[in-house]
Parts: structure tokens; C-alpha cells; sequence
């Protein structure tokens, strides 16, 4: 689509002209064949200023007399790109599927060699039970182990007399991490809990829960009348709702 230039806009509709094209290529039989192309060149009609035109005619002046336009383009490194069927990068060797047992591309789930090799160990499994005596050792990394048989464990506190305290005189600024800072400093602190109105605010008291009696009588011996954020703490053994 070619334009042609004037000063005034134009109400004519764009002039269309036809023109064709032949070109003259051999085919694989090395003979030769013209290619003829029909097209249409529509001529739109431009509105160009002259006074606008002129200005790009001048000079440049100022803090731009010496300088070419591409001050401010910035030029990148080179970089040059190669395609291949046979390179695969590194990310795509990592998320290539490998079995465990024959190294090929499965699962190793659906493995046809996986019931040969279960074939295979199963002699061997006995007769190391055998040289044993029959014992079974277990192998604790592989096993699901209970929380309550896990080392470091705790127990819950069960039972009518449990350990647990009422803060009163709480500061609303008190969160739970605060209270399991201070208390925890007596004891192993089981459980904290800060009651809260419908709005989220909270009520000015807490219930901790010790893991055992003793630490919750410390606790009372130490902390009861303990100034913590501008208030004083009230610290006593809670009481059971048929107990008010």
C-alpha cells in the first residue's frame, strides 16, 4: 500500500491499481516455470504539514548540536543460538524418568524386571532371618514411628489433676509466643490458650497447661504478682466449672 502526500485532506476514495508479477523458477525436474502473481496496490491519500516538515530541515542547537539521537541506546552482548536434535540441555536430562532397578525410562513401579529381583532376595532375606534365630530387627529410618514413641516426647496430662493455670490481669498485647517465653522458663509448657471476644480481642486472661504438677506450683511461687507489660499478673490453678 503505497501513500501519496499532500497539504489537505481529501474526501476521495483510495485509488486502486492492479499489477502483476512473473517470476521464472525451476522445479526439480529442472525445467522452467513462470509464477505469475496478481495483486492490488491501493494509494491512500496522507495529510503531511509543511511547517513540520521545514523544522526537521534545521540544524540542531544547544546541548544537542553534537550529538546523533543514540546517546541513550544501550548495546547487549552477542549471543548466538544452536539448534540440534541430538543436545538436550541439563534440565531436560533432570526431569527424564529413571527407574531405580534397571536404570531404563519407567517408573520404577511398573519395572518388568521388579518381580525377578523380589524373586532373587528372597532367598537371601531367609536365610539371614535363619543365621539370627528367628529374630526380626527393625530398621527405625524406613518404619513410621508414633509420636508418643518418638524421643523427646512428651505426654499429654490426663487425669482429674491437671496442671493448668489461669493468667488473669493479661495485657492485650500478650500473644502466645510472650506466654510460652515466660512460662516456659519454669517448665515444659503443654498447651496455651487466650480466650477472645467475637472481634477478635483479647479477654485479659489465659489458661497455660503444664506437663506436670510441679512445674504449675512453681510457676504460682514465681509468677504470681510478676509485673509484665505495665500490669501485674494473677497466677492460680484454674477452676472446674462445678467448682464455681
Amino acid at each position: 500500500m503505497s501513500s501519496v502526500e499532500q497539504n489537505e485532506w481529501s474526501n476521495e476514495a483510495p485509488q486502486t491499481v492492479e499489477k502483476v508479477s512473473e517470476v521464472i523458477v525451476k522445479n526439480e525436474k529442472g525445467e522452467e516455470i513462470k509464477i505469475t502473481k496478481r495483486y492490488q496496490e491501493y494509494q491512500v491519500t496522507v495529510k503531511r504539514n509543511r511547517k513540520a516538515d521545514e523544522r526537521k530541515k534545521w540544524k540542531k542547537f544547544g546541548e544537542c548540536a553534537d550529538k546523533t539521537g543514540l546517546e541513550n541506546t544501550s548495546y547487549g552482548d552477542e549471543q548466538f543460538l544452536i539448534l540440534s536434535r541430538k543436545t538436550e540441555s541439563k534440565e531436560e536430562e533432570k526431569d527424564i524418568v529413571k527407574c531405580r532397578i534397571c536404570k531404563k525410562n519407567h517408573f520404577t513401579a511398573k519395572c518388568p524386571y521388579k518381580e525377578a529381583l523380589d524373586l532373587s532376595q528372597k532367598p537371601q532375606r531367609a536365610t539371614a532371618g535363619g543365621a539370627d534365630g528367628g529374630e526380626k530387627k527393625e530398621t527405625g529410618g524406613s518404619k513410621y514411628v508414633l509420636p508418643s514413641q518418638r524421643a523427646g516426647h512428651v505426654a499429654a496430662p490426663s487425669g482429674n489433676d491437671i496442671p493448668s493455670l489461669m493468667v488473669s490481669n493479661l495485657s492485650d498485647n500478650a500473644n502466645e509466643a510472650d506466654l510460652r517465653e515466660l512460662f516456659g522458663s519454669i517448665g515444659h509448657v503443654y498447651k496455651i490458650n487466650i480466650p477472645k471476644t467475637l472481634d477478635g480481642r483479647p479477654k485479659g486472661f489465659a489458661y497455660v497447661t503444664y506437663a506436670n504438677l510441679q512445674d504449675a506450683e512453681q510457676a504460682i511461687k514465681t509468677l504470681n504478682g510478676h509485673r509484665y507489660d505495665y500490669l501485674v499478673l494473677g497466677v492460680e490453678f484454674a477452676k472446674r466449672k462445678s467448682q464455681f
